[in-house]
């Protein structure tokens, strides 16, 4: 694909939309920890482009160092000496993923030996994807990041459950433990800002007409989108090791190979085969839509809350060679938010998630500590003078991804929209 510098404009209409009077936040594009906020009414968003999709590099330095990361550390490791807390192998948490699983396996039986009415069964298929979603949230998130036990081989096994829910964790390690948690929200680095053309989720990325209509068909998106990994993406990236033009995975080991296609069998097995013996095929396929949506959007919606924002930066790369000029965990905390931390059930369900601020300083911790070193961060951080972003609720939350999804949705002046031949002929 050409680099849009490159790109023709045959065929292609400028279009400049203005933005509504409220104030909206966006990234200062020399990523410099500051905000710029545009305040007067009817301006313009222009449109910038990503440096990397334009000029693609598998990675950019952070140029500035202000002790930040130093004093967090110091601060958080202080604390956790006086008070001898665990970070690791937490008995806590041994009891939480005995629950999950146990969870998970009940609503699975119960689907495939209770014989309830069909409105039980597909009570049954939400609690499955519930279930599902919250091993994920919890056991293979903190397994997969060596933060759930001291223990490699227990990381490792654990970790593997992320092949339990339909995922990969050869493909999970390197799209968010490495892209994702480097490189928040740096479009072109971060997976996690792609959504195949499907959403824009980056002020930064190619815009489409559909766009605008995004804040209205983001729950059919996030809903499928568990279904597109399994079906698609795993694939995709097992046979071309890419799934984007600037992303590139890594070869696979003998060994990650053989932990793919085994859990593939083993999804095949749980999620299809061994229910036919129970239930006509076509209720299995309604079972299985039922739980892969429900998990998708869960899994979905609490993933993007913590970084497509209208409070959060989108840093881009500048100079030559591309760099970030910002210090790495400074840029972690303008780019991530918290939401709803003292929402006690929510704290349960999402494995600390809604703590993103302290998870991205500390990935390697157990999520039940978050709440413990929450006010050492926000401490430091105005000690820096960097903002610290807590909703207090998840509704909160909710409602600003929303405005930010809309934001995002405006077609920004600049922005090119591909139309037919007999169109533009035609002077319509």
């Amino acid at each position: 694909m050409s680099k849009p510098s490159e790109m023709s404009h045959n065929n292609w209409q400028l279009i400049t939309v203005k933005l509504p009077s409220k104030p909206r936040f966006i990234p200062s594009p020399q990523s410099s920890g500051k905000v710029s906020v545009i305040s007067n009414k009817g301006s313009n968003v222009h449109l910038h482009l990503s440096a990397i999709k334009q000029n693609p590099v598998k990675s950019v330095p952070f140029t500035q160092q202000h002790g930040f990361r130093k004093t967090i550390n110091q601060r958080v490791e202080a604390y956790i000496k006086q008070n001898n807390v665990q970070v690791r192998d937490v008995p806590a948490m041994y009891g939480k993923t005995i629950f999950m699983f146990a969870w998970w396996l009940g609503s699975y039986l119960v689907l495939l030996l209770a014989g309830l009415p069909w409105w039980g069964n597909l009570l049954m298929a939400v609690s499955f994807g519930l279930a599902s979603a919250g091993i994920g949230f919890n056991v293979m998130h903190d397994a997969n990041h060596d933060g759930y036990s001291a223990n490699p081989k227990v990381n490792k096994v654990l970790g593997w459950s992320v092949e339990l829910i339909g995922l990969s964790s050869f493909i999970w390690k390197q799209q968010h433990n490495v892209w994702h948690h480097t490189y928040t929200n740096i479009t072109g680095l971060d997976e996690g800002l792609e959504a195949e053309g499907a959403m824009r989720w980056s002020p930064h990325d190619d815009w489409k007409p559909i766009f605008k209509y995004q804040h209205l068909y983001w729950p059919v998106i996030y809903a499928v989108s568990a279904i597109a990994l399994l079906f698609i993406r795993n694939f995709k990236v097992y046979f071309t090791r890419k799934s984007g033009a600037t992303f590139e995975y890594p070869k696979m080991k003998r060994e990650d190979k053989i932990v793919f296609w085994t859990f593939r069998v083993i999804n095949a097995l749980i999620l299809f085969v061994i229910p036919s013996f129970f239930h006509p095929f076509w209720q299995v396929v309604i079972g299985f839509l039922v739980m892969a949506t429900v998990a998708g959007f869960v899994l979905a919606t609490i993933l993007q809350m913590a970084h497509v924002m209208d409070t959060v930066e989108f840093p881009e790369p500048v100079g030559s060679p591309l760099h970030i000029e910002n210090e790495w965990a400074i840029h972690e905390v303008q780019t991530t938010v918290n939401f709803g931390t003292h929402n006690k059930l929510l704290n349960w369900y999402v494995g600390g998630l809604n703590f993103q601020i302290e998870h991205h300083l500390f990935p390697h911790m157990c999520h039940l500590n978050y709440p413990q070193i929450a006010p050492i961060v926000e401490q430091v951080c105005q000690e820096y003078g960097v903002q610290y972003k807590s909703y207090p609720t998840f509704r909160e939350a909710v409602s600003d991804h929303l405005r930010a999804l809309k934001w995002l949705g405006q077609a920004p002046e600049g922005a090119l929209v591909k139309q037919s031949a007999s169109v533009l002929t035609s002077g319509k």
